[in-house]
């Protein structure tokens, strides 16, 4: 009993601290104005344009033809959906804005992407809704699943049956960056190891020194408004989960009163 409440208090401070991040990338995104491509400096930059690329990914729930993927897999517990782990992946791109392009890194950023298909699949059976490919089955999405890296911090186990493929009921929810759409991003603008060509000579990543790194789908005010609620959410849930956790824990000793 003690160590699920020290979890759920860990998880509550969690929470808070990362809605403190937020505020803080609210912040940068303030003071950081949108640069032309062509003339990107090093650092910390802010840039809006198309997604470009020869070489495209296929999306693994969708099977959308896609640049990069985000994939949130959350597994069912006491009838609540909970976070298991997430799956990113894809080449290179570029970003055009009419002035010029630069190489993304896409890595490692935090997306915020237009939904492009949900998925929930369980051991006796499957629903969805968006558009999935004929040659997805349960089988291989259950695959996907347990092929997928361990869980994160705070992330629930998963529990796999003989075969090796996941047992309970999962929700994947896939989020794309597509070619030809229109993406902002704040990031590291570094020298680029491998140009293809005299204008692909920077690439932006998450930085080292700034970790900022933002890809969104959305308009500069709509991603500031998203933000500011995602992190007031965080934080306010994020407190209660520890405050209660740490009443529960006082009272149960006798200390609260």
């Amino acid at each position: 009993m003690v160590i699920l409440l020290f979890f759920f208090f860990c998880v509550g401070l969690y929470s808070f601290f990362g809605g403190l991040k937020i505020f803080r990338e609210i912040e940068i995104l303030k003071g950081t104005p949108i640069l032309p491509i062509r003339n990107l400096p090093m650092g910390l930059v802010r840039i809006h344009g198309k997604a470009t690329a020869d070489q495209l990914v296929s999306a693994p729930v969708s099977k959308t033809a896609c640049h990069f993927y985000w994939v949130l897999i959350e597994t069912m517990s006491n009838k609540n959906w909970g976070r298991y782990a997430t799956d990113a992946d894809g080449p290179l791109f570029h970003l055009e804005d009419g002035t010029g392009k630069v190489s993304v890194d896409a890595r490692d950023a935090e997306y915020d992407l237009v939904q492009s298909a949900q998925l929930t699949i369980g051991k006796d059976a499957r629903g969805w809704t968006g558009s999935l490919h004929p040659d997805t089955s349960a089988a291989s999405l259950l695959a996907y699943i347990g092929g997928v890296h361990a869980p994160h911090p705070g992330e629930l186990p998963l529990v796999k049956d003989s075969e090796g493929l996941p047992l309970g009921w999962f929700r994947l929810t896939e989020y794309l960056i597509l070619p030809g759409q229109s993406y902002g991003i704040v990031g590291t603008c570094t020298e680029n190891p491998s140009p293809t060509d005299q204008y692909d000579r920077n690439l932006i990543k998450k930085g080292e020194k700034v970790p900022t790194f933002i890809i969104t789908s959305k308009a500069a005010e709509q991603e500031e408004s998203t933000l500011r609620r995602r992190a007031m959410g965080q934080m306010l849930g994020g407190a209660a989960i520890s405050v209660l956790m740490l009443a529960i824990f006082l009272a149960k000793h006798g200390w609260l009163f």
